[in-house]
């Protein structure tokens, strides 16, 4: 079963410069039950190299984050126009008879777009104990036709709660399973000359922060 989401979102949406409504994020507290511990992370692909030691992992289950120097992509430029990161996150210590899932998923980075140049972001989401049972999100920045877009901003991802990927049901050894979630981003434009980045700005690295949901089952 693959779900796919798409969503188009214009030059201002989410950007630093313009107006954003907070989205809270789910906290221990808020959890109905013993939130689960981070047993593992590790990271694959082009964008999250494994040697070089660039990735960087803040805040437990609750509050997940990281953070990659490296990652940036490029039309017209030096970087590849297409980069990914993968992270393969091993959840154990839950409290038996639940299941947790992906529900939002924050992205930021430094964004410069020329007319005609297209930023497409996918997300995608599975559980090894399943991975024929994914959700895939589809996120398009596009620039004004008539001027270059260049800021910093916030591409918020969310997964409908009908859609969700839900973890096996937890049982009395607290085993969550492993969580595998890929962070994709492709610059395209109908116009060979244009330029476009997506990756670190001036005072800004790429980081990715996600919110939960959980279900008894």
């Amino acid at each position: 079963m693959h779900f796919i989401l798409l969503i188009t979102l214009f030059f201002a949406v989410c950007s630093a410069a313009a107006p954003q409504k907070l989205i809270a994020l789910p906290d221990a507290s808020a959890a109905p039950f013993s939130p689960p511990t981070i047993k593992s992370v590790s990271f694959s692909g082009n964008g999250c190299p494994q040697a070089g030691g660039g990735k960087q992992i803040s805040g437990g289950w609750q509050h997940f984050a990281f953070t990659l120097p490296d990652f940036a992509a490029s039309y017209g430029g030096s970087k590849p126009r297409s980069v990914n990161c993968q992270a393969h996150m091993s959840l154990g210590g839950g409290e038996s008879g639940w299941q947790v899932a992906i529900k939002d998923i924050w992205t930021k980075g430094h964004l410069e777009l020329e007319p005609d140049v297209k930023l497409t972001q996918f997300i995608t989401v599975y559980y090894s104990q399943d991975a024929a049972n994914t959700v895939s999100t589809v996120q398009a920045v596009t620039s004004p036709s008539s001027s270059t877009l260049s800021r910093d901003i916030t591409i918020y991802s969310s997964i409908p709660k009908e859609s969700v990927v839900w973890s096996p049901c937890i049982s009395s050894n607290g085993d969550v399973g492993l969580l595998n979630v890929n962070f994709r981003v492709s610059l395209t434009s109908t116009n060979g000359p244009s330029y476009g980045f997506f990756g670190g700005g001036r005072n800004l690295t790429v980081n990715e922060r996600w919110g939960w949901t959980w279900r008894q089952c």
